[in-house]
């Protein structure tokens, strides 16, 4: 699943909440240490306060999903996937 998030500190709580109380009725639970984020921030101190608050793992420049790599830069999508593509190709 990806989701994306504003107010990362206050709304990556309330996430997690909702997804446990989920959890709990589909006999399921979200396994933090596996779960990644990108963080969006130009500002330090909230930077860290974000990866204070927060249990996932932080990204800083892609993450692999369904073998599909997720560059922070959405800019960055076509050289880093189809680019890879066609080399491995040829």
């Amino acid at each position: 699943m990806i989701l994306y998030l504003e107010n990362p500190k206050d709304s990556t709580r309330k996430l997690l909440e909702l997804i446990n109380e989920c959890g709990k009725v589909a006999g399921y639970k979200i396994n933090t240490q596996k779960s990644t984020a990108f963080l969006y921030t130009n500002n330090e101190r909230s930077e860290r306060e974000t990866r204070e608050a927060i249990l996932f793992t932080i990204a800083s420049k892609r993450i692999k999903y369904l073998g599909i790599n997720l560059p922070k830069e959405t800019k960055d999508l076509y050289s880093e996937n189809y680019k890879m593509l066609i080399k491995n190709q040829g």
